[in-house]
Parts: structure tokens; C-alpha cells; sequence
């Protein structure tokens, strides 16, 4: 004999169970739906992490620039002032050279010759203007300028000078040397470096 149970097939049972346990799945959802953070925790804490690490990265690359463009500019100041120390002995061996050779034509009262070692000093070397000044008056003797000649030299220090100095006046450098003849000074010799 079949019992009420046996009659009934097996998608009725699946149907009036599924129905229950819809119904009981949803009311156990509403009442215990887990708020969005907790749900995704891992998630949350992952994305934060990966935040975290870029901005991390990029501060610290910033400070590495700051720190190596910091180094580069003391580096660039150094060099920048080794090589203005080392073009100032340049300058003061050119001119002490070039006062000897001016010396012993200036005691041969040779004045084309020593025009023509200015001239080739404004050639082969960065040199602006060369003059032969007259310590005692100050006056400009001989100068690759000609506005120049005979006119008073406007830097009184270097027209003084008894030893080779160097000194900047605005954007250009003065080397000045004296040039000694057998018994006196015969005048005071001064490039002009831009």
C-alpha cells in the first residue's frame, strides 16, 4: 500500500522544501547581514596597504631628488669656484710672462713690438683689453683700445700695485703686475678678462 508520502514525487518535496529554506535563508540574511567593511575586510585592508606604499614611495623618492640635487648644487658651487681659482693663476702666469717680454721692449723704447704682443694676447687668449699704465700719473701709456691712450686709468689700486694682484670690478677681472726696469718702474701692466 502507498502511503501518502510515497504519492508524492520527489519535485514536490524539492519545491515545498526549497520554498521553506528560501524563506528561511532570507529572513536569516536580514537579520544578520554583515555591514560592507566587514564583508570586505581583506579587501579594504589590502587597497589601504597599496595606498600607503605608493605614497611612501613617492615621498621617498622625493627626498632622494631633494637630497641629490641638494649634493649636485654644493658640488657645482665647488667646481664653480675651483675653476674661477685656477683661471685667476692662469691669469696671473699670462701676465707675469707677458711683462717680461714687455719689460725688455720697453727698455728697447720698442712700442710696436709690444702692440703687437697685445695683439696676439687678444687672440689667443679670453682677453678683453690690455694697457700699460704710468704708475706716477695714472695715465694709460699704451692700450688695445686707442680711445684709451692718454687718459687716466680709473682703478687706483691696480694703477698702485707693487706685486701681481687680481681683482673683479663688476662682471670683468683686472690682473695687474708691475713692470720693473734696471733701476725704477717703468709702469704697471693690467688685463682686462671678461
Amino acid at each position: 500500500m502507498k502511503t501518502e508520502n510515497d504519492d508524492k514525487s520527489p519535485a514536490q518535496f524539492e519545491g515545498t522544501s526549497s520554498s521553506s529554506s528560501a524563506e528561511n535563508n532570507t529572513k536569516k540574511m536580514t537579520n544578520t547581514k554583515k555591514p560592507f567593511w566587514k564583508r570586505h575586510l581583506m579587501s579594504l585592508f589590502l587597497l589601504l596597504l597599496i595606498i600607503v606604499s605608493i605614497i611612501w614611495g613617492y615621498a621617498a623618492n622625493r627626498a632622494t631628488i631633494s637630497s641629490y640635487e641638494k649634493q649636485i648644487t654644493e658640488i657645482n658651487t665647488s667646481h664653480q669656484e675651483k675653476l674661477k681659482e685656477i683661471k685667476g693663476v692662469h691669469l696671473k702666469e699670462l701676465l707675469t710672462t707677458l711683462a717680461l717680454a714687455v719689460r725688455s721692449e720697453m727698455i728697447a723704447q720698442n712700442m710696436f713690438q709690444i702692440n703687437q704682443y697685445f695683439n696676439q694676447s687678444l687672440k689667443n687668449v679670453n682677453v678683453s683689453k690690455l694697457v700699460i699704465v704710468d704708475q706716477n700719473t695714472g695715465k694709460v701709456l699704451l692700450s688695445t683700445n686707442r680711445k684709451d691712450e692718454y687718459e687716466a686709468f680709473d682703478k687706483k689700486v691696480l694703477v698702485r700695485t707693487k706685486k701681481t694682484i687680481l681683482k673683479t670690478y663688476g662682471n670683468s677681472t683686472y690682473a695687474a703686475t708691475p713692470i720693473m726696469g734696471l733701476n725704477t718702474q717703468l709702469g704697471v701692466l693690467i688685463i682686462q678678462v671678461d
